[in-house]
């Protein structure tokens, strides 16, 4: 009677057959007493029905996991170095902008675009090493041309009506632009901006107005040193494609300071006035003033003047960013007088 009862309990409750037989011995161990709620609620939990002195029996301790010991190869390998990356320092170069000229091919709100020349200065960039520096134009990232918005504070306001009015003497004729240091880092040209004569073109990222130059006459030493008496020496013969251009795909310099002095200025209403240079033997006639923006009503006819007066003078001349062509035949840049 009491095995069938148990043998129910046991298929009721999903015991074992081992478990069952360990509940039938502690009960004829007990003298067939009926086991107590407590002891049944136990049985379950500790499984088989053990004695409640066996029941008290130690458990074996948790297992608890460490780290094995280093081996010897890993004692002998170095320990691994925390690598911390710091950015590199930008390298600031320092030029002095010698010139800017305004045209209305810019890319920002206002439609007006810069393009700016400028002496590097020795130990600069890619002139280091050299004692007199070079001329070079400094260019945005992207485009030919800086918009207005993207030029410093100071080169901004320097063309303003108040600041020409400023520094205007009795004496002299207004002077589109006072040189000044500047500093750059220096980027490299990207592909997807295409153009003739870009040797001397230098990607200048995050452009700074340093100051103004300490001494001008030390500057105009320095630029009659820099300049060729001959135009032909920086522009051979062979680069030109017109009295007044060159090839665009000619491999010669974009900026050039040349000795020279203005033989006729002439005067165009609504446009830049035309310049007359003789260069030693050679005379290049009806170049356009290209700063002619950055004047007043004038647009530097009377500076041009005034320098036509004072004979030989030290000409900075530029290639145009756009080309043409004469009549159908080959293309050619623009000389300007910067």
């Amino acid at each position: 009677m009491a095995t069938s009862i148990t043998k129910a309990r046991n298929k009721k409750k999903g015991r074992t057959g081992l478990q069952a037989k360990h509940i039938q011995h502690d009960r004829r161990d007990g003298h067939g007493s009926p086991p107590s709620p407590r002891s049944n609620r136990r049985s379950t939990k500790r499984g088989g029905g053990r004695s409640r002195s066996r029941s008290k029996e130690t458990l074996p301790p948790r297992l608890v996991l460490t780290g094995a010991p280093p081996s010897d190869v890993q004692q002998r390998e170095p320990k691994k170095v925390r690598v911390e990356m710091h950015p590199r320092p930008a390298h600031q170069t320092r030029a002095t902008l010698l010139t800017m000229t305004k045209n209305n091919q810019g890319e920002g709100k206002s439609g007006q675009g810069f393009c700016l020349a400028a002496l590097l200065h020795s130990g600069s960039g890619s002139d280091e090493g050299s004692k007199s520096g070079r001329l070079i134009r400094l260019v945005p990232g992207i485009g030919h041309f800086w918009a207005e918005e993207d030029l410093p504070g100071p080169l901004r306001d320097m063309h303003s009506q108040e600041a020409q009015a400023s520094t205007k003497l009795l004496w002299e004729p207004h002077w589109q632009f006072r040189p000044v240091v500047v500093g750059f880092e220096a980027g490299t040209l990207p592909d997807a901006v295409t153009g003739p004569h870009r040797t001397d073109d230098v990607v200048s990222r995050n452009l700074e107005h340093l100051g103004d130059v300490d001494d001008l006459d030390v500057l105009d030493d320095q630029l009659a040193r820099l300049a060729c008496n001959d135009l032909e020496e920086a522009w051979p013969s062979w680069a030109w494609a017109t009295p007044r251009g060159l090839r665009p795909g000619a491999d010669v310099a974009s900026l050039v300071l040349c000795h020279g002095s203005i033989k006729w200025v002439w005067w165009r209403p609504q446009a830049s006035p035309l310049v007359d240079i003789q260069f030693r033997d050679n005379v290049v006639e009806r170049l356009p003033y290209a700063a002619h923006r950055l004047h007043g009503s004038d647009r530097g006819y009377k500076m041009l003047e005034f320098l036509r007066a004072h004979r030989d003078c030290v000409m900075m001349l530029g290639l145009s960013r756009t080309f043409s062509k004469v009549g159908g035949g080959i293309p050619q840049c623009p000389i300007l007088l910067l």
